[in-house]
């Protein structure tokens, strides 16, 4: 009996050996099988990610390219604010808006209403210059005259009627005077409120001699006014 046991505590070792490299390669084989199907597993699993970052990127991608027209829709009353607040301004001084509409152009408009008035302005004196010239080289006029002693005319008589009856008033008569200074026509413009007295001055009027009005040495014929006024006492 010893000598059966004394061989198998030999082999004991080695068949323990042969155990635990067994079992070495069997944990390597289950640890290389659950290896294989973790990978197995991974691109099964995967499928379902990429599909979804692709789901994500298209469903990213649909807002980007509807919202690409939402920023030039956005950037329009952006403008359009800009130029009211611009055209605010504008409105709010109309005087500088007529003025200062555009402010470049507006220069040329002065200028050229200065050379219009510069230019008017020249004329103006050459205009007026031969008026002055004219002025100054014309002759003196006198008017027609009817008060020189040397004329000696007589003084209309007073009716005997109108004395009787009181008759008082003042005559203006209106003398067209030749250029030899004699009447050659005599109207009544504004009477005394008497026939008789008004006929009595139209009648030695008539007969008067006047001095004829003169431009610098040439009579000229002319018009002038000669009131007569009857008063009794005189």
């Amino acid at each position: 009996m010893l000598q059966m046991t004394r061989p198998g505590s030999r082999q004991n070792p080695q068949h323990t050996r042969a155990i635990c490299v067994l079992a070495v390669l069997l944990l390597h084989a289950a640890f290389a099988n659950w290896l294989l199907g973790l990978q197995q597993t991974r691109p099964a699993q995967a499928l379902p990610s990429r599909i979804a970052v692709q789901m994500r990127t298209a469903q990213v991608a649909m807002p980007q390219s509807v919202a690409k027209p939402l920023p030039t829709k956005a950037q329009q009353p952006v403008h359009s604010s800009r130029h009211a607040a611009q055209a605010k301004p504008r409105a709010a001084q109309p005087v500088s808006a007529a003025l200062m509409a555009s402010a470049h152009p507006a220069a040329p408009a002065v200028l050229s209403g200065t050379a219009a008035a510069t230019s008017t302005g020249s004329v103006t004196p050459t205009a007026t210059a031969p008026q002055a010239t004219a002025e100054a080289h014309s002759p003196a006029t006198t008017e027609a005259g009817f008060t020189a002693d040397y004329l000696h005319n007589p003084a209309p008589v007073y009716p005997p009627s109108s004395r009787r009856n009181g008759e008082e008033g003042r005559v203006l008569l209106r003398v067209r005077v030749s250029a030899a200074g004699q009447a050659e026509a005599v109207d009544v413009q504004h009477g005394s409120g008497f026939s008789r007295l008004d006929e009595a001055a139209r009648e030695a009027v008539a007969n008067w001699r006047f001095t004829p009005a003169r431009r610098g040495g040439q009579a000229l014929a002319s018009t002038v006014i000669v009131p007569i006024t009857f008063r009794l006492g005189h």
